[in-house]
């Protein structure tokens, strides 16, 4: 599976802070502030940016936490160890055939969550771009801070440290999910929910109240390869979503769901011309034209089974 492109489904989010967000460069400072932004040479200047690991962190630390408060067994413990409850799923794998690939029995036996995010021993089908910015970078600000002596409560002398921050600009990125199944893109959509309302926040220091973000989804792109179960996804103002284990045959050896698709309003869609022919459809929806009422219940029916 991990071979072929059946379908993919790309999400083109805008960022923005809505407080003070600080995503630490993780190099040692000789001289200047103790904590420093991450930065990257681009447009012929240093700019900060948001890597696209902090954000898929981002991104599964709180898909886990969504899968745990409905079935505390939808997620595997990435700190776990085998013999445990939930232990992580990279070391349910025997040791003695870590070399011996047997993808759909592999993935069968993973959590949900490493179903999407991967593992130690498995890929992950979702794949972040880093968030660049858009326009004039954001002024960087300088703040102090200390550390709390945890006798006293109070500050503790001589741990005064100094930290970089910005509170505003606007960031672009792009999430690409690759042979998704549609209780995935259900998990995505509560996700990107939470986005939106500011519930979920990024970088170092957020109990301090650091990192709050506010995300706006600018568009959702739908890519499938012409297959004989996906002929058309727009007909008349009608559409319909294809899992993958609706266009793949041997879907069941993966412990996939085979009755993968769902009919949903296209007003709003638009398709894109591919120089490719027939052999690629692509379709694009605004955030509000998905069915997500649709996938969310794919979603808990998944999430109830594991």
């Amino acid at each position: 599976m991990f071979k072929r492109l059946l379908n993919e489904c790309s999400i083109d989010l805008t960022l923005t802070p809505q407080g003070a967000v600080l995503i630490k460069s993780g190099m040692p400072q000789i001289i200047g502030v103790d904590m420093a932004w991450v930065r990257v040479i681009r447009n012929g200047r240093q700019e900060v940016y948001l890597p696209g690991s902090s954000l898929k962190g981002m991104l599964r630390a709180h898909s886990e936490r969504i899968a745990r408060t409905i079935n505390e067994n939808a997620a595997c413990n990435p700190f776990g160890k085998s013999g445990k409850e939930k232990p992580f799923c990279g070391e349910t794998i025997p040791k003695n055939r870590r070399t011996d690939i047997r993808t759909p029995e592999d993935y069968k036996q993973s959590c949900l969550i490493c179903r999407i995010f991967g593992n130690t021993y498995m890929m992950g089908r979702l794949a972040t771009e880093d968030a660049y910015v858009e326009g004039e970078p954001p002024v960087v600000q300088q703040r102090d801070g200390v550390g709390i002596d945890r006798f006293t409560g109070g500050a503790s002398r001589g741990a005064k440290f100094e930290l970089e921050v910005i509170t505003g600009g606007t960031f672009k990125t792009t999430l690409h999910l690759q042979n998704f199944e549609l209780w995935q893109l259900g998990l995505l959509g509560f996700v990107l929910q939470d986005l939106r309302d500011s519930l979920v926040r990024l970088g170092s220091g957020k109990s301090r109240g650091l990192g709050k973000i506010k995300a706006e989804v600018s568009a959702i792109t739908l890519r499938y390869t012409k297959t004989k179960n996906a002929e058309k996804i727009l007909q008349n103002h009608a559409g319909k979503l294809w899992g993958v284990g609706e266009l793949f045959e041997e879907a069941a050896k993966y412990g996939m769901e085979t009755d993968d698709v769902i009919a949903f309003n296209a007003t709003n869609a638009t398709t894109e011309p591919s120089p490719f022919g027939a052999l690629r459809q692509t379709v694009t929806l605004p955030f509000e034209a998905m069915p997500w009422e649709n996938l969310a219940a794919k979603w808990v029916e998944k999430m109830k089974k594991s």
